[in-house]
């Protein structure tokens, strides 16, 4: 069995494609459908709950963060292999069929993961892929979380996300793996398309701290993690100068 996890915290806008996109997915495992809300206080539980005995389980109540959230459907799921996708994001069509098919042929892999499209709307951003050099994800591991799908086991293995990380925890959670030795395997093709503008997107500087004190954690390089904090830094800051600079010339 499949658990497909969504959380989400008024998304009255977004919840229904997601929920249609997980519905639509073919495949010859059972899927079992989760949706954990945060305490919604616009239509999206009225759209949750319209979809009656499709979604398999419903949890509405105040939580205290993503992690928690999270956390609350892993516990509560059922199946062999665990995936989540937010409230606006969607799978492309056949991904639950692909990752079945893969793990029933290589039942040696704990974790696989892909890449993903990053939208706005529907412009197109980027593609975004792992590092490409070897000594990057050593020392910085970087998982499209989204297009990531787990066994269940590893979760009992190395425990739920620490909701301690409010916007790094899935990195966090993907060095624990390493650390752990879970055999992980990255399939070069897109799973999913995400929308621009997520918790962690609007909290960047927040998140890059996070991941360096993830990184201490789990005692990787110090010299190298602090270079590539300062470096992502610099590249951030040039990145939002440029945003002002577009959003000036176009208000002119």
């Amino acid at each position: 069995m499949f658990t497909i996890i969504t959380i989400c915290k008024n998304c009255a806008s977004t919840i229904s494609n997601t929920i249609e996109n997980v519905l639509s997915q073919n495949c010859m495992s059972e899927v079992e459908y989760i949706v954990v809300d945060g305490g919604s206080t616009d239509e999206t539980m009225k759209i949750v709950y319209s979809y009656g005995d499709k979604i398999s389980k419903i949890i509405s109540e105040p939580d205290k963060g993503i992690s928690d959230a999270f956390n609350k459907g892993i516990k509560s799921a059922k199946g062999e292999i665990i995936g989540m996708i937010n409230s606006d994001d969607s799978y492309l069509p056949g991904v639950l069929k692909k990752v079945e098919e893969y793990l029933a042929e290589y039942p040696e892999v704990e974790v696989i993961h892909a890449d993903l499209l990053l939208l706005d709307g529907e412009r197109l951003l980027k593609l975004l892929k792992p590092p490409r050099y070897w000594w990057i994800p050593w020392r910085m591991i970087l998982f499209n979380h989204p297009t990531t799908f787990v066994r269940r086991h590893v979760y009992d293995i190395c425990g739920l996300y620490d909701s301690s990380y409010r916007y790094s925890m899935d990195f966090e959670l993907f060095l624990r793996w390493i650390k752990a030795g879970m055999t992980i395997r990255y399939l070069p093709e897109v799973f999913v398309k995400m929308q621009v503008g997520g918790a962690s997107g609007r909290n960047i500087y927040q998140g890059f701290k996070e991941n360096l004190r993830a990184q201490k954690r789990h005692d990787f390089n110090m010299p190298l993690a602090y270079f590539q904090f300062l470096l992502k830094h610099i590249v951030q800051c040039i990145l939002d100068c440029k945003v002002l600079l577009l959003r000036g010339v176009r208000y002119k």
